[in-house]
């Protein structure tokens, strides 16, 4: 679940692949003399020949004695946990399938767009608008060549947890569920509608972004990843973003007043911007290298 939600938040947009084939990806340091923490910005679902691992990013890793995550999605063991968390708050209650929450011209969307990837439209009907969302996103980025399992978290958290790395993170795997699943009935009705949107006018925004997160384009990764969701789903983004960076910030600050180094690797949108991780610790008066 980690990677699904830069893929809904990211506004579900199509691809040109005129992505490099290296990257160098944009990294934050901050210190206080006997802690150092790293922070990366992620894309939770890449291209399988992008090389993304700079020199920089590797002696960062290599350095850690703790690496963080947003939650513990990548673990295998946990993924029986994922399904039922899933059933849970991602399923609609009977006699209340997905076509009778959202409008006619959202339904027609919706049916051109599933059959485009291969799944019917009537498999999406048991779905919550989120649920259904988070499937078509995923669906279409797979039929265009993108993989989780090339995501920068589905490679660094094996490595970390093989290499005997403490693991830590910031939210559990119900509180990411959640984020989606509490989201009133209108918000996220509105939500997923917008997500219908953008398949038809975003051709090639997804190829900008990923182009600019390997060229360490912050700016960009900001307007295409936030700006969207700020102007048409304020409530969302707030919800998605805002709140949980705020939160975050407050965590990294107790990290940095303990000691030891920390490699922190979450997605790239919740790093950018004026409301993100980076500008929000320099709003406290932490000095952080980079970008």
């Amino acid at each position: 679940m980690n990677w699904v939600r830069s893929v809904v938040i990211c506004a579900v947009v199509a691809f040109s692949f005129s992505i490099p084939l290296s990257a160098d990806p944009a990294i934050w340091h901050l210190s206080d003399g006997d802690s150092d923490i790293y922070l990366f910005g992620t894309v939770h679902i890449l291209p399988p020949d992008l090389e993304w691992r700079s020199e920089e990013i590797n002696a960062a890793f290599e350095s850690a004695d703790t690496v963080w995550f947003e939650a513990p999605a990548s673990d295998p063991a946990l993924m029986g946990e994922t399904l039922q968390l899933i059933q849970q708050h991602g399923l609609n209650t009977p006699g209340n399938p997905l076509s009778a929450q959202i409008s006619a011209e959202a339904q027609a969307k919706l049916d051109s767009l599933a059959a485009k990837i291969g799944i019917p439209a009537i498999v999406l009907e048991p779905m919550r608008p989120w649920l259904a969302s988070v499937t078509i996103s995923v669906a279409y980025i797979q039929t265009q060549g993108y993989q989780p399992e090339s995501g920068v978290e589905s490679i660094l958290w094996p490595e970390a947890n093989d290499s005997g790395k403490e693991l830590s993170y910031f939210e559990t795997l119900e509180e990411q569920v959640r984020f989606f699943a509490d989201l009133s009935p209108e918000v996220e009705a509105e939500y997923f509608e917008e997500t219908l949107k953008d398949f038809d006018r975003a051709a090639g925004e997804l190829d900008v972004l990923v182009s600019a997160w390997a060229e360490g384009d912050v700016a960009t990764i900001d307007a295409v990843m936030n700006g969207e969701t700020r102007d048409a789903a304020p409530e969302a983004y707030d919800v998605l973003i805002v709140e949980r960076n705020q939160k975050w910030i407050e965590t990294i600050k107790e990290v940095l007043a303990g000691s030891g180094t920390h490699f922190i690797a979450v997605g790239a949108g919740h790093l950018a911007g004026p409301q993100g991780v980076v500008e929000l610790l320099r709003a406290e008066g932490l000095e952080i290298e980079g970008p």
